[in-house]
């Protein structure tokens, strides 16, 4: 467990130069955790854990009455837990969000292709490694530097497998804002 975990880690925090453009520390935006639990569309529940990165893309639009729109990169990766069975995850994509209320709110929504290493939890088959994951959220920066929020996030493997059932879970995260 614990090599999974400075795995996941080091993987998120290496990948931040593959998507920083020229690895500058301004472009980072927010490193954190998030956990979360699915909602009763499975067999059995399953629990995710992860540790995030995102970066801001070189855009922003203002959009008046004090709300953005700014693209962004994120990695995740984590653990997926169900029936006794766990497995890494892992995934990396684009996303955007609106920032408002003089920049304390921010709503995002992205997805991501995600990896796998384990696809059969219990008598839940999500058919294969390879699979994507949308997401939907809302965050509040608490301070200057740390935010708080709420995501709700939905996996599938989009039919390229069968089955195909999909995960939708709730996380909460927590975050540091550079």
């Amino acid at each position: 467990m614990r090599k999974l975990w400075c795995i996941a880690v080091a993987m998120v925090l290496l990948s931040g130069w593959t998507f920083c453009p020229q690895g500058r520390a301004a472009d980072w935006e927010m490193v954190g955790a998030r956990a979360g639990i699915s909602d009763n569309r499975n067999d059995k529940n399953f629990y995710q854990y992860e540790a995030f990165a995102i970066w801001n893309m070189p855009w922003s639009w203002n959009l008046g009455a004090g709300w953005s729109l700014t693209p962004y990169l994120e990695a995740n990766a984590g653990l997926i837990r169900a029936s006794r069975t766990s497995a890494f995850i892992g995934s990396a994509g684009p996303g955007i969000y609106f920032t408002g209320f003089k920049e304390t709110t921010r709503i995002f929504m992205g997805i991501n292709p995600t990896y796998i290493s384990k696809h059969q939890f219990g008598r839940d088959d999500l058919g294969g490694a390879i699979q994507f994951t949308s997401h939907i959220g809302i965050d509040f920066h608490v301070t200057r530097q740390w935010a708080i929020g709420y995501r709700l996030q939905h996996m599938s493997n989009a039919g390229l497998y069968s089955p195909n059932p999909g995960v939708n879970i709730h996380m909460l995260e927590v975050g540091y804002r550079f």
